[in-house]
């Protein structure tokens, strides 16, 4: 099966890892595959580091009619059996240009907010229960919608920095590391997990921030945390390649968001045996089991998620029974092969599909 992977992006984030995670799996299981989108930026360099094959096209804003007319004759000439959009953008060129070329194409939804163009698409992909049910809400047919939830690679077997030697670099003591790793952006809730924890400063603890500090957000946030006055116990290391070293010397995870499709975070430090504290919102009740894996807190509530850091914080031997927990749920449920086989399902039905409308 050959497949052409439709999304436009310039920067790392959920997304974007999603789909470098996916195409190296279904590349394992024979799939091949070939990238068409922009080209400067995280993910398109990515997939040429890992020898993808890759097809330059903008897709500058939703009314590029030279990219449209690109990655038609692209589908054409590579003779592709099936188009996969991601995010909105990518659903709209993948499900015009399938059309117009005469192949089938799926589509992923990857948040909650995101409703338009996937009329389109043979078959759609959510990537959370709570994805497939605002999907429906939408006037969406649910006999067209797959739940496919994200799959990652075993970041525990990854090589890493000894966890000794990466608390050193970070400037890290023995106090417990809570890490969050997300794109700085009010939708992830940096700034509630700062209010929560301005809450427990009569404990020990440590906060590592992950994620790119050039947006508007990170600049508020910093300020966030000099005026609660716990900036000298965060660390905000901005964007990196290697989160299996942050998850290595972490304690625990944080997800406090505000909005939430299924965060790959979760599924990589579950992968890791890291207890988490996370919002109850959108997909994130389907990747941590509350009260087994973690602990969830009412969204937008600093109070609540304070509480819940607490009770970890408090009690050593529940974070390493929530961990192991959390790490056989990711064998059963999240891992890479788990997603690819589940993804190659959707394929298989949406070409079928597509035989049978032909």
């Amino acid at each position: 099966m050959k497949v052409i992977f439709v999304l436009h992006s310039h920067k790392a984030g959920g997304a974007e890892r999603h789909l470098l995670q996916l195409m190296q799996g279904l590349a394992g299981k024979g799939v091949e595959c070939i990238y068409a989108g922009p080209l400067q930026g995280w993910l398109g360099e990515q997939l040429q580091k890992n020898s993808f094959r890759c097809e330059q096209i903008s897709f500058t804003g939703f009314y590029d009619l030279a990219s449209l007319i690109k990655l038609v004759r692209l589908i054409r000439r590579e003779k592709a059996d099936l188009v996969h959009g991601h995010l909105t953008r990518g659903a709209y060129y993948a499900g015009w240009a399938a059309r117009f070329a005469g192949v089938p194409n799926v589509a992923t939804a990857h948040s909650t907010n995101a409703g338009k163009w996937f009329g389109r698409a043979t078959r759609i992909i959510a990537v959370s229960d709570a994805v497939a049910r605002f999907l429906v809400s939408c006037g969406y047919p649910q006999q067209k919608i797959r739940t496919v939830h994200h799959g990652v690679p075993d970041y525990a077997a990854l090589p890493r920095t000894p966890r000794d030697a990466m608390r050193a670099e970070l400037d890290l003591d023995d106090a417990p590391v809570l890490a969050m790793v997300a794109r700085f952006m009010h939708a992830k809730g940096q700034d509630i997990a700062l209010r929560a924890l301005a809450q427990l400063t009569d404990r020990r603890w440590t906060l590592v921030l992950v994620g790119s500090l050039d947006t508007t957000f990170a600049k508020e946030v910093q300020e966030l945390a000099v005026a609660l006055g716990i900036v000298d116990r965060i660390r905000f290391v901005g964007h990196r390649d290697d989160v299996n070293n942050i998850y290595g010397c972490a304690d625990m995870l944080l997800a406090p968001s505000r909005r939430e499709a299924l965060s790959l975070t979760l599924l990589e430090a579950a992968a890791f045996g890291l207890p988490i504290v996370a919002s109850d919102v959108g997909g994130i009740g389907e990747a941590v089991a509350d009260g087994e894996t973690g602990l969830l807190a009412p969204p937008e509530n600093p109070a609540a998620l304070a509480q819940a850091i607490a009770t970890l914080l408090d009690n050593a031997d529940l974070r390493t029974q929530m961990g192991q927990a959390g790490r056989r749920r990711y064998e059963a449920l999240f891992a890479l092969d788990s997603m690819t086989r589940g993804t190659l399902a959707v394929y298989e039905e949406a070409v079928e599909a597509g035989r049978r409308a032909s």
